[in-house]
């Protein structure tokens, strides 16, 4: 009966030992997951923030929706300005060349210009949230954009009593960096 026990209460620890060490390599597992997928998520925001910069410059604000932003990323224009030389410097030749090219040749060589609007890892297919409008700013009138991840990964940045997710731009301040940074 003693060894029954001993055998018993051995198996005990066993089954407790490996759930605690499942417990927290579980969590290890999903921080690395969690930490792949936000960067996955961060250079798609970062990808989108430079086409609308380019977007304000041709356009003079920012787009407000998916349909006009795709459309410029797909079809639209920018200008190159290509320098020779030092302007400052008397004893070279200075050149300055300004050319227009495709913003989607550009910006669009190695990435699928096509997956832009889409959160990268979300199974629904859901498109990040983007929103455009024009502010006052110490009584200047600045237009600004706010695109954003609609169902963050981390439990952290979901969480319904302080949302937090990944996103690039404010809607009330002249502010185009992310939130990451």
């Amino acid at each position: 009966m003693n060894t029954a026990i001993k055998i018993a209460l051995f198996l005990l620890t066993a089954f407790l030992a490996y759930k605690v060490y499942d417990s927290v390599a579980s969590e290890i597992r999903y921080m690395k997951e969690v930490e792949r997928v936000e960067s996955d998520v961060i250079e798609r925001l970062e990808k989108i923030r430079e086409v609308q910069m380019i977007y304000r410059d041709e356009r003079g604000e920012f787009a407000a929706s998916w349909d006009s932003l795709m459309s410029f990323a797909n079809h639209g224009t920018m200008q190159i300005v290509r320098e020779y030389g030092d302007k400052d410097d008397s004893t070279t030749v200075y050149r300055r060349e300004v050319e227009r090219v495709a913003v989607k040749d550009s910006l669009f060589k190695t990435f699928p210009i096509d997956s832009l609007p889409f959160v990268p890892h979300n199974a629904k297919g859901e498109k990040f949230l983007i929103n455009a409008n024009i502010i006052e700013q110490n009584k200047v009138k600045v237009p600004v954009f706010e695109v954003k991840d609609p169902s963050p990964f981390s439990r952290d940045r979901s969480n319904p009593d302080n949302p937090n997710p990944l996103k690039v731009g404010s809607l009330i301040e002249a502010k185009y960096s992310g939130n990451w940074k």
